[in-house]
């Protein structure tokens, strides 16, 4: 992500990209570092017991977390070249994760006041969280699909206490929903609400 947005930045990417991936379980703390630090419920020395990893971020929000099976899309945008303002660029990644759960026929909503991400009822099913440098958009949105939602036991999602979580496989009732399908439907979604006409694949494969 971070190779992409600096040569889109700097003029030697002539095309914006999308990066569609998953990581392992990791909190991440936005720029909002207090904020974020305040919102952790375990002790690191818990979460390096269970495997979970700790990171700041340099993206906006506070706490949040990232666990394999969940679509994690970060776009690399020119946003002043298209003349999209930061909260219009927000809301419609909040319009593409709301995309993507209506595709699997759940109701989703986003641009609630004081309340950050997409939702489902008093659910968080999507987080956005973003960085914009030089007008070119960086970090993104993570909706979860299929992820074990258990990672989040231990934050305060993006400081917003008394909400719960949940995700396309909860919410559909099933154990597991297909990781390349909904990747593909996150990428068509993207390009719907953004207005591209030709999308061009590239899948790479990393290990660690």
């Amino acid at each position: 992500m971070r190779a992409t947005h600096d040569a889109r930045r700097a003029g030697a990417r002539a095309s914006d990209a999308l990066v569609v991936c998953e990581h392992a379980d990791v909190i991440t703390i936005g720029k909002r570092t207090s904020d974020g630090l305040n919102a952790l419920r375990s002790a690191r020395e818990v979460l390096e017991a269970k495997a979970i990893a700790f990171a700041h971020s340099d993206r906006g929000g506070g706490a949040t977390a990232h666990a394999p099976g969940q679509v994690v899309a970060y776009p690399i945008v020119a946003l002043r070249a298209r003349g999209l303002g930061a909260r219009s660029y927000v809301e419609l990644l909040e319009d593409v994760a709301i995309d993507v759960c209506a595709s699997y026929g759940i109701k989703a909503n986003g641009k609630i006041p004081g309340r950050e991400g997409v939702w489902v009822g008093e659910k968080k099913i999507a987080a956005i969280g973003v960085k914009i440098s030089g007008g070119v958009s960086a970090h993104g949105a993570a909706i979860n699909v299929t992820n074990d939602l258990g990672v989040f036991d231990h934050i305060v999602a993006c400081g917003l206490e008394g909400y719960g979580v949940t995700s396309v496989a909860k919410e559909l009732g099933i154990a597991a929903v297909d990781r390349a399908d909904a990747e593909t439907r996150a990428v068509d979604c993207f390009a719907r609400r953004f207005g591209y006409h030709e999308v061009f694949y590239r899948r790479e494969e990393r290990a660690g």
